[in-house]
């Protein structure tokens, strides 16, 4: 009886989980909106005065999504380029404050970059030796270079990794979208599908044994 509720249970809290936290993360963000943007509404005494408080916040969430667009057109021309790179040389130069800076500069632009421009695609290559196979995202594909700029991406944290430079015979494009491969690699392979197992076993069996050529950068065994 106990292993059966325990397993139901464990079941059960594998499944809530997602959920609670990401409703948790967007009810931090409403309350962060609404304490910074909605005092500087109820100044306004039309609205003040004939709309409830979540009217209020409501407007104070637009408001706060007009702003971020329009500091996002800002950095897109001339000026806001020089002003954002000025202010970013002079917060580079403060000894503990760059650290936290890079760090968050970093993961933002992971995740809030356009997936068009960050990942264009899924390939499958073989790392760290012959016979055993990664999952990466090409960053750069060049055609007049030999190379593809391919990022490898660590379990269960895909905003840290390894940047490789591979020869473009080398690799295998994946018909999985960027998104599918990111939860991939973050559960590492747990929630792989058998159709993607196939798919992937699939793109694999063009590459060669590891008895023909032996590890990378090593000669064959004699």
């Amino acid at each position: 009886m106990i292993k059966f509720w325990r397993k139901h249970f464990l079941t059960g809290l594998l499944a809530i989980t997602p959920v609670a936290i990401t409703a948790w993360i967007l009810w931090r963000f409403y309350t962060m909106i609404s304490a910074t943007m909605r005092p500087w509404v109820q100044r306004v005494p039309y609205l003040a005065d004939n709309y409830p408080e979540f009217y209020l916040t409501l407007v104070g969430a637009l408001s706060f999504f007009l702003l971020i667009s329009l500091v996002g057109m800002f950095t897109r021309n001339l000026i806001g380029v020089a002003f954002f790179r000025l202010m970013e040389r002079f917060i580079e130069r403060i000894p503990v404050v760059k650290s936290v800076f890079s760090a968050s500069k970093q993961i933002a632009g992971v995740f809030l970059q356009d997936r068009r421009t960050a990942f264009k695609k899924v390939v499958l290559f073989e790392y760290p030796r012959r016979g055993l196979f990664s999952l990466g995202f090409v960053t750069r594909d060049a055609e007049e270079d030999a190379q593809v700029n391919v990022f490898l991406p660590t379990t269960p944290n895909p905003t840290s990794g390894f940047m490789l430079m591979i020869p473009r015979e080398d690799l295998s494009v994946l018909s999985i979208p960027v998104e599918e491969a990111i939860k991939l690699i973050v559960s590492g392979g747990s929630i792989m599908t058998s159709e993607q197992a196939s798919r992937i076993a699939a793109e694999s069996e063009q590459f060669p044994g590891p008895s023909s050529t032996g590890s990378p950068g090593k000669e064959p065994s004699r």
